[in-house]
């Protein structure tokens, strides 16, 4: 017979378990935040993570084996060597945290022990994508500012710095949404008071700040038909994050679990309903960003989920839908950017190009530790990064992969290499082991590597391992994939049920 447990034991039981929910519930916000908020999701994983390291020490455990841990720690590990041979160690350092989110990844896998509480996580985090596209659609409906559609060239207001199209989203601190209540903020205000007025040039992703006062407006045509305004819609789709590429890539990610996790509800019709509208909402808000990259991503993704979860007559009806989201896309990015899905006269594709013979040329010059990281926004005019020169802009390469051949190094390249594809294989591996043993972890590793496999596609043509809240997203779905191969190794933890 089992020795009953003495109250030491009962009461470390009782503190492990008040640590496993706190644990879980950090996590739950982790989840949550990650489309809308980097400090939340930050504070997150790291009180989680916290948790952890006290759980570990009052348990007195270890932690579980940690599947992809040397290619992993590689890539740290090269990327911390070419940091601290940088010619600018200051600035390579603070870019290390973000290689360090894999932390990030690491607390999820080692604290999520049970199938229904993946469930909870994946579908929170689905549904906090929703949320930020359906802000997205407010900001399309409500607006953002007042659009400055037309105003005398010679007036106050453009000796001051705007200009036409610009949207004005507050004045001395109240924001405005329509042209009328912008004309009433100015009539309240003393006519000769400065006060700050924020403002979104055209396609910026930050605002900008002038003082003016509202007797600048009234003399530059407020009121009459000489000021045209009306109501400020974004240029495109910033949503959450800031940065319309950024959100475009969490959306594509998100998306790849919508979908995956919609074609596994078979009969479960509110699931159905739930990850179809997820899935049609959030695809909606990716078109509205105008990301090329990042659509052909998503149905990258999707086809794969379909590979992997169709059956019969729904795979020829999701074929249909994603040839009608490539359609749609097409359409609409030729209406509002005037483009195609390849077009080399776009000044995008040509800054891409310049960036993209420059970095390889940098990489010969310097293949075993890289430039280190953030040092070209120092000594590009000593390198000659002619994207910078021409464009006037500073940026980056504009590909993860040849991002970390120039700052790290080829070996380093080579580390995140051997990552993604023993990544890929271990998901794949999930994805066919669990697709006749429970639909809905099969239908979350699919979405976890259709996610990855967008990701690396969109890594092609954008940093987006250098964004710290793809980074987070990224290592959040490796941590639930870890999980959830330990999970589906024992029957205890499959407490869903099959379908």
């Amino acid at each position: 017979m089992p020795r009953p447990l003495t109250d030491s034991g009962s009461h470390a039981l009782i503190r492990t378990s008040i640590l496993d929910h706190a644990i879980f519930v950090f996590l739950a916000l982790f989840a949550i935040a990650l489309p809308f908020s980097i400090k939340g999701a930050q504070h997150s994983w790291n009180i989680a993570f916290v948790l952890w390291l006290v759980k570990l020490f009052v348990d007195r455990a270890r932690p579980y084996r940690q599947p992809l841990a040397a290619p992993l720690v590689a890539f740290v590990g090269l990327s911390a060597v070419s940091t601290a041979l940088s010619p600018d160690p200051y600035l390579s350092w603070d870019r290390m945290k973000i290689v360090c989110l894999v932390l990030a990844g690491i607390v999820v896998a080692q604290n999520v022990t049970r199938l229904s509480r993946v469930r909870w996580l994946v579908v929170l985090l689905v549904l906090s994508g929703l949320a930020a596209a359906l802000f997205t659609g407010w900001q399309y409906t409500y607006g953002i500012g007042v659009r400055l559609d037309q105003f005398p060239e010679a007036s106050r207001l453009a000796q001051i710095g705007l200009r036409t199209n610009d949207i004005v989203t507050s004045v001395a601190g109240r924001s405005v949404h329509t042209p009328e209540q912008l004309i009433e903020t100015m009539r309240q205000l003393p006519a000769h008071d400065r006060m700050p007025v924020k403002y979104l040039s055209y396609m910026a992703t930050r605002s900008n700040t002038i003082v003016a006062t509202p007797n600048d407006f009234v003399r530059s045509g407020l009121g009459t038909p000489e000021m045209q305004l009306r109501r400020g819609r974004p240029f495109r789709a910033q949503g959450t994050l800031g940065h319309y590429v950024v959100f475009a890539e969490m959306l594509m990610q998100l998306g790849c679990m919508a979908w995956a996790l919609l074609l596994v509800s078979g009969r479960q019709r509110g699931w159905a309903v739930v990850f179809g509208l997820a899935f049609v909402g959030i695809t909606t808000a990716l078109m509205m960003t105008e990301t090329r990259a990042a659509v052909a991503g998503l149905v990258l993704g999707c086809v794969l989920s379909l590979l992997l979860l169709g059956r019969g007559w729904m795979r020829w009806a999701s074929v249909g839908l994603l040839i009608m989201i490539v359609a749609g896309a097409t359409l609409w990015i030729q209406h509002s950017r005037g483009l195609h899905w390849f077009d080399r006269d776009d000044a995008g594709t040509q800054f891409r190009v310049l960036m993209w013979e420059d970095g390889l040329r940098l990489v010969r010059q310097h293949p075993v530790f890289g430039v280190g990281m953030d040092t070209v926004h120092l000594h590009w005019s000593e390198w000659n990064i002619r994207g910078f020169i021409q464009f006037h802009v500073q940026s980056h390469f504009h590909s993860t992969f040849l991002q970390i051949a120039v700052e790290r190094g080829v070996p380093a390249l080579l580390a995140w290499l051997w990552f993604s594809l023993a990544y890929i294989v271990f998901l794949a591996r999930l994805a066919l082991r669990l697709r006749d043993r429970n639909r809905l972890a099969c239908g979350v590793a699919a979405g976890i590597l259709a996610g990855f496999i967008a990701f690396t596609f969109t890594a092609l043509f954008h940093y987006n391992l250098g964004e710290e809240q793809l980074a987070l997203l990224l290592f959040f779905n490796f941590g639930v994939g870890v999980a959830l191969d330990r999970i589906t190794q024992g029957e205890g933890s499959l407490d869903l049920p099959v379908h």
